[in-house]
């Protein structure tokens, strides 16, 4: 039989389990918090970087093309003034176009009399017009330095034929600038990333004890209070570190002086209750006993040979000596709520059939059944008394609060949740099952603080047709109390 832990009374780090669970949410770690601040400064810095890139060139541009300008006008002139010079050999303003150079970053445009196009000069260019035509035209806008052009006119036989117009050109240039941007782009992209990727790594092994320290707040919630950390090497974490093993510790010591305190009180109530059944049985007992016998004696003598009794009186000594038997009846009943006096003499096994006896002749119209058949002899006074009551408020519970027909206990020696031995005990009805999570009552209450200071735990469940209420009582730290207690 499997029993599970009450976290509600089980221990008070234990209650946190019945909350919502760690800082529920999606946020990021901290590695990725510092990871994207990272990234981020480094988009930053490309993005200025290639601001001033982009000033740069277009700047550069600017003086290129002028340069271009510069050296191509004069260039020009010469040569329409020395074809101007041979006379019948320029007939029209097209002719020029043959003699014409081409000069990076110019265009050289023929334009007749009447300001048509009718000839052009393309500019010499390293790259191919789909090179140039692959340049976005927002990056185009960017560096393209305002228009620039000279214009030279051209005269056949002394009358205007038309112009020679020299425009600066600077695709190429720009071309070269976003050929450039683009490789240093994914330079940074790459190298960003391996820088990313390592840098990852590494912090990942410097924020490592922020990990194991995450992990052992969970234990301390789940009060797995021997929890320690080795000091990391930074001197931050391992300040952290040092402080978080000192309250695990303080909580420990705290948890054992607790633990010492409700054993002490368990074990003082089981004293007063022992002395309080004593005197009940050695005194209150003998009493009641002797009045019973002297009104028994007193009805025999009132009523011998042919005396009788006036009704009256013959009432009085009737109610009295109900109210002495009630009074014995009592007297029982207190003296097995407070403890059992067969308790430690008898096998366990016995004093709880004894048990669940008394509980089949108050309550005739249900039945009881009991199965501890794998039960030792006794497990210490403690163990014994501590069984004998998670059966008596289990069935107790039952009979007031399940409206069933059926009771059964089952006992039997195993293991809790830790491996360690227990006595596990299951009270299970086949009533209306209870409203989960079952708000305790004060007998509830009363077992799981008893229950707590043993270091055991119970539950009260639904299950398949009714309610179990499941109990574990420890036995290694039970017996290790009683020797400690001994020893002082």
């Amino acid at each position: 039989m499997t029993v599970d832990v009450a976290a509600s009374l089980r221990h008070p780090f234990q209650r946190a389990r019945a909350l919502a669970i760690f800082e529920g949410g999606a946020s990021l770690s901290l590695r990725l918090r510092i990871l994207g601040l990272l990234a981020g400064v480094n988009v930053i810095c490309a993005c200025a970087a290639g601001a001033v890139t982009i000033i740069n060139a277009r700047e550069a541009t600017r003086v290129e093309i002028a340069s271009s300008l510069d050296i191509a006008g004069p260039f020009v002139r010469e040569t329409v003034m020395r074809l101007q010079r041979d006379v019948g050999r320029l007939r029209t303003v097209a002719d020029l176009q043959a003699s014409l150079p081409s000069v990076r970053h110019v265009r050289i445009v023929l334009h007749d009399e009447a300001g048509r196009a009718v000839a052009a000069r393309e500019p010499g260019s390293r790259h191919d017009e789909s090179e140039r035509a692959g340049v976005p035209g927002w990056f185009t806008w960017l560096i393209a330095p305002p228009p620039a052009l000279t214009e030279i006119p051209v005269t056949i036989d002394g009358e205007r034929a038309g112009a020679v117009v020299v425009h600066g050109e600077p695709s190429d240039e720009i071309a070269e600038v976003w050929e450039d941007l683009v490789a240093l782009g994914t330079l940074f992209v790459i190298l960003n990333l391996v820088a990313l990727i390592v840098f990852a790594g590494l912090l990942g092994r410097v924020l490592a004890p922020l990990g194991a320290l995450a992990e052992g707040m969970a234990d301390l919630r789940l009060g797995r209070l021997d929890r320690r950390l080795p000091a990391p090497k930074s001197r931050e974490l391992a300040s952290i570190v040092e402080r978080f093993n000192a309250l695990g510790g303080a909580l420990a010591s705290e948890r054992a002086n607790n633990a010492r305190m409700c054993w002490r009180m368990v074990t003082l109530q089981d004293d007063e209750r022992r002395l309080i059944a004593k005197e009940l049985h050695d005194e209150l007992g003998p009493c009641l006993f002797g009045l019973r016998a002297n009104l028994a004696s007193l009805e025999r003598e009132v009523t011998a040979g042919d005396a009788v009794l006036r009704p009256e009186t013959a009432d009085r000594l009737a109610t009295v000596a109900d109210l002495s038997e009630r009074l014995a009846d009592m007297n029982r009943r207190l003296l097995r709520r407070l403890r059992p006096m067969a308790l430690g003499a008898a096998p366990l096994a016995d004093v709880l059939a004894g048990l669940m006896a008394d509980f089949q002749r108050q309550h005739p119209e249900r039945r009881f059944e009991l199965a501890a058949s794998k039960l030792g002899h006794g497990y210490g006074e403690v163990v014994d008394l501590t069984v004998y009551r998670c059966v008596q408020e289990g069935v107790t519970n039952a009979i007031r609060h399940a409206a069933c027909a059926r009771v059964t206990v089952m006992i039997d020696p195993g293991h809790d949740d830790t491996g360690a031995a227990a006595i596990l005990v299951r009270v299970l009805d086949d009533g209306g099952g209870v409203v989960e999570p079952a708000p305790p009552g004060f007998g509830l209450v009363g077992l799981g603080e008893r229950l707590r200071a043993l270091g055991g735990s119970f539950r009260l469940h639904n299950v398949r047709g009714g309610a179990a209420l499941d109990v574990v009582v420890p036995l290694a730290h039970v017996r290790a109390k009683s020797i400690e207690r001994t020893s002082a």
